[in-house]
Parts: structure tokens; C-alpha cells; sequence
């Protein structure tokens, strides 16, 4: 386990423990430390070169003031100057408009990382929308909206059960004409399931502390202010597959990601745990969502 931790001695002198612990502590302290932690303890080894690198970012909401009373008239006008400002953001100069992809909150912190082994369920999920839609709806909605009373008569005519009665009797009917229609890309999904079996008391101490990293960060807070009536959402996360120190270029690279769901389960075996309480195995699963969607272009590019 590897967490940044403060100091108990100076130039060889021991720090009492309960400076460490007490009012002068903050001497010892860094507020831009940044958590990091690892397992197993044999991660980067020869026989565990392939990682997931989680970078984690806390989001800062960069208008919202603790202690400061917000109403709904004001965040309304906040949210118009918001998109004028983007959209004023994407004018090229040539006067045409290009849109991003997403509206990202502006101000974001590193806050932790993770690095765990490579899990053995790795899996991606990529779906586009897609509609059928029948060219003979498509006239008879044209003659409704367009065609006046005759058209509307013509329509309801089309598919009237005599209609369909009468070339039943010829033993033709109406083809349809069902078209494909492509209607978006959605978002990509991954899921990442990790196995945890804790060697030692402090690797069962690290295993606490990452899962209780997961769900911190895939939470939002809750604002004092307002009567509670804001978010300011969870984090995003960052992640990398490496092998040997390297990003591994046979695994596809993600873009900025948020969590979807978590799955943590204490006793995949049943119940067993050590004489402290800590379970002898735990499972973590995480649904991820990347917050860009991914084109052609990015795929060249290794997503």
C-alpha cells in the first residue's frame, strides 16, 4: 500500500505522537497532498506488470460560495450566462459556430489515484441508436399534415382493412418499406471487477480504503446552503492501462469517465472474515460511463 503519510521523526529526532495527532498537526500536513494507493502489494512486479491507473478529480464548483444564499431566479440566470458563454466560446472566426461535445464543469482537482492489477473482467460496451421506420407512415403522415381533407381521406385509405382485405383477394399486400434510420451514439460503458484478498492486516486496511475511495467519489454532496437544494456531482476519473510503466497500446484508451454503479460484495464465498473483523474476500465491480462520446476520429486516435 503506498499512502502519503506524515512524517514521525525530523533530522532523526522523534515526533511525539500526539503532536502528530493534535493541535499542531497542520504543521506536519499538506491540504495539496494527494492519497494514493495500490494493491496488490506485488503490483509493478515481474509477474504484475499490467495495471489500471485510476486518476480520480474533484470536481469545484466554481460559482458556488459556502455560506452564501442561492435561489432559483439566480441560478436560472447563471445557467443562461453559462450557455451564452459557450456558445459565444465555440464562434470561429470565420463566424461559423463548431459545438463541443459536452458542457464540462470548468475547475476540477486531482484529488487521489488508484493503481490496481488488471482485473479479469474487462469489458466495453459500444451502442449506437437506431430506428425503423416505414416510408408508407412517412407519405401518410406527408398527405395528413399536408394534403388537406383529400390527403387525410387518401391516408386513412392506405391502410383501412378494406383496403388490405381487398389485395389479400389478389394475394399482394403492402410493402412497408421499412427503412434504418441512425439516430445517435451513445455513450461508451466499461465495467472493471476486481477480487481482493488481503495478505496482511495493513493490505486489508488499503482494501477498506479503496472501496470506501470509490463510493466517496461516486457521490455527490450536498450543499449547506439553499436548504440543500443543490449538488455539486461526484467526480470523474481518469484511467489509464499500462504494462510495465507503459500505456498498453492493445487496450483501448477511455476518455474522462464518471461511475455509473458500484458493486461491493464482502462474502463472494460466503461470510469468512479475519479475527479484526476484515473480510477475508471482497469483490468490487464498476460500471463507468465516459462523459465524450467517441467518433471515428478518436478510435484512429486509440480510443
Amino acid at each position: 500500500m503506498a499512502i502519503i503519510s506524515i512524517p514521525n521523526s525530523i533530522g532523526g529526532v522523534s515526533i511525539p505522537g500526539n503532536i502528530i495527532n493534535g493541535p499542531l498537526s497542520a504543521l506536519f500536513g499538506n491540504k495539496y497532498d494527494i492519497t494514493n494507493l495500490k494493491y496488490p502489494r506485488d503490483l509493478e512486479s515481474a509477474t504484475k506488470g499490467h495495471i489500471v491507473k485510476i486518476a480520480i478529480n474533484e470536481v469545484q464548483p466554481t460559482g458556488y460560495q459556502e455560506g452564501k444564499e442561492y435561489n432559483l431566479n439566480s441560478v436560472g440566470s447563471g445557467i443562461v450566462n453559462s450557455v451564452t458563454s459557450f456558445l459565444s466560446n465555440g464562434k470561429k472566426d470565420d463566424g461559423s459556430t463548431k459545438f463541443n461535445l459536452s458542457l464540462e464543469p470548468s475547475k476540477k482537482k486531482l484529488a487521489a489515484t488508484i493503481s490496481l492489477y488488471m482485473p479479469d473482467t474487462v469489458t466495453f460496451t459500444y451502442d449506437a441508436t437506431w430506428s425503423e421506420t416505414s416510408m408508407v407512415d412517412v407519405a401518410k403522415k406527408t398527405l395528413e399534415n399536408i394534403g388537406g381533407s383529400a390527403g387525410k381521406a387518401i391516408a386513412s385509405t392506405v391502410e383501412s382493412n378494406a383496403t388490405k382485405l381487398a389485395l389479400k383477394s389478389q394475394g399482394i399486400a403492402i410493402n412497408p418499406n421499412q427503412q434504418l434510420l441512425f439516430e445517435g451514439l451513445s455513450l461508451k460503458t466499461y465495467q472493471l471487477a476486481f477480487t481482493f484478498t488481503p495478505y496482511s492486516r495493513q493490505e486489508a486496511e488499503a482494501v477498506k480504503q479503496i472501496v470506501k475511495l470509490f463510493r466517496y467519489h461516486a457521490a455527490p454532496q450536498i450543499t449547506t446552503t439553499g436548504a440543500g437544494m443543490f449538488f455539486v456531482p461526484p467526480s470523474t476519473f481518469d484511467l489509464d492501462f499500462l504494462f510495465n510503466g507503459q500505456k498498453n497500446p492493445y487496450v483501448t484508451k477511455v476518455t474522462e469517465s464518471v461511475i455509473e454503479s458500484i458493486d461491493v460484495n464482502y462474502s463472494p464465498n460466503g461470510w469468512a472474515a479475519h479475527d479484526n473483523g476484515a473480510p477475508v474476500q471482497t469483490t468490487l465491480t464498476i460500471n463507468f460511463k465516459e462523459i465524450e462520446l467517441v467518433d471515428k476520429d478518436k478510435i484512429q486516435a486509440g480510443y
